[in-house]
């Protein structure tokens, strides 16, 4: 039996890489192709050999574009240049992955931007300068006040919050309703990029890698925000608990350690726990649970403020790696024996996590208008319509003030 081939046109596909700057060899190996040279050939115009059906949906999966994309005119295909980026990350010794799932990324957070801008010019909402002006040459302390003053992110709604989740939900809103756009980023290892900002006069991008949970999420968010608010854009992967050499990876994660356990409220909450040393990890999870944040932004504020010293430090985040580890050691075991726990997904919900906060509200208006359809909302949250009730029921609930 002869195999279909799919009649993609090729100088589409080529020019889609070029402008995405993905690579032939990233593309083979997210498909599974071998020899490379197979995919080489799909973008040659002078040879005949096309992807098979199969390969081709692969290949616009890969690249995160429809399948019918593939068979648009080149010319039809949004050229948008990718920013220039300052690299700030620090990768681990041997570590080696293709730049090119970072592209396709920023290139996603590009046109996911421009779709924000669309739907708000379609509703005839404002679309104002990002023109905040903090003075970063301030003490960390002094910005952090500065940030939550501004954007309105109140201690003690923080302390209201039931849930990391509701926290992270919460920050993002508060930080795009002053005029900053942010989106998770998918397919990309944790250790290529954790965040990244690309700053504009107008709608400037907060970028966070979408494995992140949400008290990392939001740590870097923060972060990522230092980086806006001094007109940097910015390509980031630290942890929270790495000893940076850089001054600006530095200085952002200060300020957000700062903004995210005020010292005086650290203090307090030490305080009305009866605790001062000996900390278990139990403590340092319950002021996680506190303040919304994860245990090891904890402990990296206990050492900022001399509460542990650097010892300790060490050990404590030595612990909290080993107790990852051990999770995942269990849920390996448990999944080769057949009784892993199934974890329900919530596509809804995913997309609200994903999705900016402003393009939520924005589709939830338009559909309550009748600007877009269900099937509209479905579309640009890439989710399928027997969820879209879902989400707009729970936007109603989040983003409608």
């Amino acid at each position: 039996m002869a195999i279909l081939r799919a009649l993609i046109n090729k100088e589409t596909l080529r020019v889609i890489c070029e402008t995405k700057r993905v690579e032939v060899s990233y593309i083979a190996e997210k498909i599974s192709c071998k020899p490379t040279s197979k995919v080489d050939e799909w973008l040659n115009l002078t040879s005949d050999t096309l992807p098979t059906f199969n390969q081709a949906k692969k290949v616009a999966s890969c690249l995160h574009i429809p399948f019918a994309g593939l068979y648009m005119n080149p010319e039809d295909v949004p050229r948008k240049q990718l920013p220039k980026i300052v690299n700030r990350r620090v990768l681990l010794n041997g570590y080696s992955q293709s730049e090119s799932s970072l592209n396709i990324a920023i290139s996603d957070l590009l046109e996911t931007r421009d779709l924000l801008i669309s739907v708000k010019q379609e509703l005839k909402e404002p679309i104002s300068p990002f023109n905040v002006v903090i003075d970063t040459n301030m003490t960390d302390v002094a910005v952090a006040s500065a940030i939550r003053k501004f954007f309105e992110i109140n201690l003690d709604e923080q302390f209201r919050k039931s849930s990391a989740r509701q926290f992270y939900l919460y920050v993002r809103q508060q930080i795009e309703a002053k005029g900053v756009f942010i989106q998770c980023f998918t397919d990309v290892d944790l250790e290529t990029a954790r965040g990244l900002a690309i700053f504009d006069d107008v709608i400037p991008i907060i970028g966070i890698n979408e494995k992140y949970r949400p008290p990392a999420k939001t740590f870097s968010i923060i972060h990522e925000l230092v980086h806006l608010l001094k007109r940097q854009s910015s390509l980031c992967n630290e942890f929270v608990s790495a000893f940076s050499k850089n001054a600006e990876e530095i200085f952002c994660n200060a300020v957000a350690g700062e903004l995210l356990v005020p010292r005086d409220a650290l203090f307090a909450k030490l305080h009305s726990r009866n605790l001062s040393s000996n900390f278990t990890i139990s403590d340092i999870q319950n002021l996680a649970n506190d303040f919304s944040v994860s245990k090891e932004v904890i402990s990296r504020r206990m050492l900022d403020n001399e509460i542990i010293n650097e010892v300790e430090y060490t050990a404590y985040n030595d612990e909290f790696r080993r107790l990852i580890e051990t999770e995942k050691e269990q849920q390996r075991i448990a999944r080769s024996e057949g009784h892993a726990p199934t974890i329900p997904k919530y596509p809804d919900r995913e997309a609200i996590d994903r999705t900016s906060s402003s393009l939520c509200r924005s589709l939830f208006k338009g559909y309550t208008e009748d600007v877009f359809s269900k099937q509209d909302v479905s579309r640009y949250l890439g989710i399928s319509q027997r969820y879209a009730d879902k989400f707009l029921g729970e936007v109603s609930k989040w983003y409608v003030r």
